[in-house]
């Protein structure tokens, strides 16, 4: 008796969302150039799994549909049988020109489902269309899922997940795709660039890897999970880099204007830039960063802030913001000698219109630079460096923007390297005053991000926060660790206000911080 073959193909492409026809040529191209009995591609990449809004005009509806029918058309003419997921279909396989709904078939005598699993009994084969939101490192926890889901199955699953071209305004799309059979890695491909990315393997052929990923344990850090560090956040930057590099080319716009102080936040959206123009193909001279002293600006950090730029050979800008400043305070009634919080805020403040003004005269995007932990502690000026065009910074907690410096310095020569070092060893500090350091006004950032991991992503209470950290911080006395976690909880209560006119960011670590309006009274305590 003849054996039956059974080879999968599972395409991530770079999408082109809102472009229906461009997306189907894609995929038709794919299968034309690449042989295979079934083909799986990523949920809703006809359309882009991020077209939001769009899918529910019926112009665009008819779009889809005539991109639709050019598929089956090419279906039938070649007799090509592929599944994905298209909005007002859902899952589907197209099979010699036929579109099946019900997302089950037999193929060569093998039961072929499309399915979430829990969906999927006696299959011979799962087939997962995906757009999934990514965070770094997700392809092992799909790895390690669909090695025991086809293991403990007896079956075969293929994973085709959206990357490339989906809109980074909430979300950064990992691509991936994957074939799994019986526990065995058959193929698995990053999508670490806007090309294709396929896996591809006979599944009667035996061969493959097992895979297996040990626990890390709890750590002061516990956003890196089971995955190495020096792993974790080099995918987190590649992350970060693709987000703004799906703004960029999605609006058109070539040239980036930041503000650069000196410290580690605008240090990363910086460095994030920089590597976004490569990717590109523009020149760096595109990045235009402007450094603005004034008051409590120190000798230390706008050095560093101007060695940082010359070495990186980027467009460089200086505007000294104090006599702005002043004459404000003066317009205002506002006595300078007074550094209160109007005295801060305007410094803030100026700083972002001297942004945006330098940004219409050059047609360019204004890049935000405050993190995750800023926002959590509403450490940071309404209407001042909370406003910005686009944050690749925005989902990063404080301690992540240090130790992504610490990484991406080892990959840069001995001169910029010294400056990544220094700037991670200065104290953080708005210096809106002078002498100021941060973690004297809100308490240690270490602490403050670990209770941000368990209180937005694993939503733990108070006490369990308090007792974790107690257990992983040893160093650290107990009055302080409850002090700061008291600072926390009023500082996230209090500055909802902040958080709720944000500009945009992709969600890079696979969770936000919980929206609560600010009208709402609660004690989480």
């Amino acid at each position: 008796m003849e054996r039956c073959i059974m080879k999968i193909l599972a395409a991530v492409f770079d999408v082109s969302t809102g472009k229906p026809h461009e997306n189907a040529a894609k995929m038709i191209n794919i299968m034309r150039e690449n042989d295979a009995d079934i083909y799986l591609f990523p949920a809703y990449c006809l359309t882009g799994a991020s077209a939001g809004k769009l899918v529910n005009y019926q112009a665009f509806a008819d779009q889809t549909n005539e991109a639709l029918d050019s598929l089956l058309e090419y279906s039938e003419n070649e007799n090509k049988i592929f599944v994905t997921a298209v909005a007002g279909y859902e899952n589907i396989i197209v099979k010699d020109g036929e579109l099946i709904q019900k997302a089950s078939t037999t193929i060569s005598g093998k039961r072929v489902v499309v399915s979430q699993p829990g969906d999927d009994g006696n299959a011979d084969i799962i087939l997962l269309p995906t757009a999934m939101a990514g965070y770094p490192c997700i392809q092992n926890d799909i790895i390690e899922f669909c090695s025991e889901a086809s293991n403990s199955k007896n079956c075969a699953i293929a994973v085709a997940n959206a990357g490339f071209g989906e809109s980074s305004a909430d979300n950064v799309y990992k691509g991936f795709a994957g074939v799994f059979n019986k526990g065995i890695i058959c193929s698995f491909k990053n999508q670490d660039d806007p090309d294709n990315a396929i896996a591809c393997y006979d599944i009667d052929i035996p061969g493959g890897l097992i895979y297996s990923r040990p626990n890390r344990g709890l750590d002061r850090i516990p956003y890196f999970g089971k995955n190495e560090p020096e792993r974790y956040l080099d995918e987190l930057f590649k992350l970060q880099t693709q987000a703004l590099y799906m703004r960029m080319r999605g609006s058109g716009i070539k040239k980036i204007v930041i503000g650069v102080s000196g410290g580690s936040d605008s240090t990363l959206a910086l460095l994030c830039a920089e590597k976004t123009m490569q990717m590109l193909g523009l020149p760096l001279t595109n990045i235009i960063a402007v450094t603005m002293p004034c008051f409590g600006t120190s000798t230390r950090t706008k050095s560093n802030a101007d060695m940082l730029m010359e070495k990186l050979g980027v467009t460089s800008m200086t505007v000294d913001i104090k006599n702005a400043v002043t004459a404000h305070l003066k317009d205002i009634g506002h006595d300078p000698e007074i550094q209160d919080v109007t005295y801060e805020n305007a410094q803030a403040r100026e700083r972002t219109q001297v942004l945006f003004d330098i940004a219409n005269m050059n047609n360019a995007l204004v890049l935000g630079t405050g993190d995750m932990s800023e926002a959590a502690l509403g450490f940071c000026t309404f209407g001042g460096d909370n406003l910005a065009h686009y944050n690749p910074n925005a989902s990063i907690p404080k301690t992540l923007v240090l130790e992504l410096i610490k990484h991406i310095a080892k990959t840069k020569d001995e001169a910029i390297a010294g400056v990544l070092t220094d700037i991670t060893n200065t104290p953080i500090s708005p210096e809106l005053k002078a002498g100021q350091e941060t973690e004297k006004i809100v308490g240690n950032y270490a602490l403050h991000d670990f209770y941000i991991y368990f209180f937005a992503k694993m939503q733990k209470s108070y006490e369990e926060i308090k007792n974790l950290a107690l257990a992983v911080f040893e160093d650290i006395d107990e009055d302080e660790i409850v002090a700061c976690l008291d600072t926390f909880y009023d500082r996230f209560k209090k500055n909802r206000f902040k958080r709720s006119t944000v500009f945009e960011g992709a969600n890079l670590i696979g969770f936000t911080l919980p929206y609560i309006a600010a009208d709402i009274d609660f004690d989480l305590k």
